[in-house]
Formats: structure tokens, sequence, C-alpha cells
């Protein structure tokens, strides 16, 4: 008798380890299942939090030229601000200045939502103060070039009077606002592209994951066409 109370005992309390395991293996699978579409959600929260930021700094940009007449030039510093010498923007590239925004100057948030400063490239023709004289609806030439590729050999734009970047949330080539520092470098061209700043070329497509044949790109990117500027500007009595 007493070894059948036993019997049963141990087969009872077997029985529930094997029980108590099942639930902790569906536990986990529910679990699992949960965090993974939590993982994207926050990542699409992310994605359209910094696409709203770009929006507010196009707007910011169109409204700065059509109080001052010409667009901010490029931070090429760490403060924040614009960097101008004799009337017109220091950074190297002829024709296309390139640079961190000048948050300060436009009185924006310093960065995206993942700590990185936004690049910002514009036409020269449009930001110069001196010796030139302020654009008119006949300004052209200079423009950004908005590209499907870093070839170029499409593109959606030829008339940008500037573009923004947010370099996503890998932040390859942006420059971090904690450290000043830039981070590491991308190894996709077209992401390169939009930091490298040495000509008009900026690469607007869908994003791309790791091991596609275009490579990784999570990039995000705004601009204004020269014709919607002068728009604005003929609407708000400044042209022509």
């Amino acid at each position: 008798m007493r070894e059948t109370v036993f019997t049963r005992f141990r087969e009872a309390r077997g029985f529930s380890l094997i029980e108590m395991t099942v639930v902790l293996v569906v536990i986990s699978l529910l679990v699992g299942s949960i965090l993974v579409p939590l993982a994207t959600q926050v990542e699409e929260r992310q994605v359209s939090d910094a696409e709203k930021t770009l929006e507010e700094i196009r707007d910011a940009l169109v409204g700065f030229v059509t109080v001052n007449g010409y667009l901010p030039c490029p931070d090429t510093g760490t403060n924040g601000t614009e960097n101008i010498s004799s009337g017109a923007c220091t950074s190297p590239t002829s024709g296309i200045k390139c640079g961190r925004l000048p948050h300060g100057n436009l009185g924006l948030g310093t960065s995206d939502v993942w700590g990185n400063r936004f690049t910002y490239c514009v036409n020269e023709l449009f930001a110069r103060r001196s010796p030139s004289t302020p654009f008119t609806l006949s300004t052209a030439g200079n423009d950004v070039y908005i590209c499907t590729t870093q070839a170029c050999t499409t593109t959606i734009s030829t008339t940008a009077v500037f573009a923004v970047v947010s370099h996503g949330k890998n932040g390859y080539g942006a420059t971090n606002f904690n450290t000043g520092t830039q981070n590491t470098l991308a190894t996709a061209a077209d992401e390169q592209e939009n930091y490298d700043n040495n000509d008009r070329n900026i690469v607007y497509r869908t994003r791309t994951e790791i091991g596609t044949t275009a490579g990784e790109f999570d990039d995000i990117v705004v601009w204004v066409s020269r014709y919607t500027l002068f728009n604005r500007m003929v609407v708000a009595g400044k042209l022509p």
C-alpha cells in the first residue's frame, strides 16, 4: 500500500514537472512572438518620428529663406550654427555646400531620434549674401540632384535647392551629436553618397537590409525644388 501511494506520488510529481516544462515553453514562445513585433513597432515609430522631424526642418528652412532672402549655410563645425566667410559658405564643395544642419540658426532640435546630426546640402546661389546679389526667379544652376542610386543614372529631381538627410537607425557616416565625431562608415555605396559631401548627388530610395543586392540603406531624405521655393517667395511677396 505504501509503495503504491509512493509510486503514485512520484508519477504525479513527474507529470507536474513535465506539465510545467510545457507551460514554460509555451510562455517562451508567446513572449518571443510578442517581442519581435514590438521591436518592429519601435523601429517604425522611430522612422515616423524622424520623417516628421525632417518635415519640420524643411518647413523651417523655407521659413528662414522667406524671412531673410537666403538659405543658411551648413554648419561645418560642431556648434550648430552656419559657417560663413566673406558672405559665402565655407564648406569646400564648389557650387553645392554640404555639412551639418545649422539647427541653432533655425531654432530646431540638435539631432534625429537616434542622436545623430542631420546632413545638409544647399545650392550656394541661394545661400550667398555677398558678393552675389540675392537670388531671383531666373537664378539657376548648382542644384542638388536627388538620385535613386550612387551612380545617379536615374534622378528624382535635378532642381533641389537644398536636401536634408537623416542617416537612419544605423547612423553610418553621420556625426554623433554627443561625441561630435563621425560614426562608423557605411559599406554600401548609396549610403556613402549621402555623407561624402564631395558632389551634388544625394540618394533617396526605399529601405533595404544587409545582404540585399542593393546593400543596406535606411537614410531618410527631404528636399525642396527651386520652383517650390520660388512659389513660396512670390506668395510671401519676396519675389520677384
